[in-house]
C-alpha cells in the first residue's frame, strides 16, 4: 500500500475549500478563519484521515458545520445582546410610562377611574356590573371607549 501525503491533499484543495467558505460567510477573513480551522482539526485527526484516502467531500461537510456553528454563536451573542439592551429600554421606559399613565388616569372623572380600579383588579365584566349597578354591556362598552381614549392620548404605544 503507497504512502498517503494528507499534507499534500490539503494543499491541493485549499483553493476550492477557500471558495466554498467565502459563499457561505460573504467574508474574506471569516472564511479565511473557518478553512484554517477545519485544516487544524484535519490534521489533529491526521490518523482518522491517513488509514484511507482523503476525501474532499469531508472538507465541505467540516466547513458547513464550522459556519453553521460560527451563526449559531453568533445568532445567539446578538440575542443575548439585544435582550441586554431592550432589558436596559425597558428599565427606564417603566417608571416614566408608569407616572405618565398615572397622571392621565389621575385626570379622568372619578366613575372611569373607579371602572379602571376594578379592572385592575381583575374583576370581571360580569361582578364590575354587579359592584356598579350596571349591564354587562354597559360595563364592556364603557371600558372599549376608556381603551380608545387611552389610545388618542398614548398614540405612540399603539402603533
Amino acid at each position: 500500500m503507497e504512502n498517503f501525503d494528507l499534507d499534500g491533499e490539503l494543499d491541493k484543495y485549499q483553493p476550492i475549500m477557500f471558495k466554498y467558505a467565502v459563499s457561505l460567510t460573504h467574508d474574506y477573513d471569516d472564511a479565511l478563519d473557518i478553512v484554517q480551522d477545519v485544516n487544524y482539526q484535519i490534521l489533529k485527526n491526521r490518523d482518522k484521515f491517513e488509514s484511507r484516502q482523503y476525501s474532499l467531500k469531508i472538507s465541505f461537510v467540516f466547513i458547513r458545520n464550522r459556519f453553521i456553528s460560527l451563526m449559531r454563536k453568533s445568532k445567539i451573542l446578538y440575542i443575548e445582546q439585544e435582550m441586554e439592551y431592550n432589558v436596559q429600554v425597558e428599565n427606564n421606559m417603566i417608571l416614566y410610562d408608569y407616572d405618565y399613565i398615572l397622571n392621565l388616569i389621575n385626570k379622568m372623572d372619578i366613575p372611569t377611574r373607579v371602572l379602571i380600579g376594578l379592572l385592575i383588579q381583575g374583576k370581571s365584566y360580569k361582578e364590575i356590573g354587579n359592584i356598579l349597578n350596571m349591564k354587562e354591556g354597559t360595563v364592556k362598552s364603557r371600558i372599549h371607549n376608556i381603551r380608545k381614549k387611552i389610545k388618542n392620548q398614548l398614540p405612540e404605544y399603539f402603533q
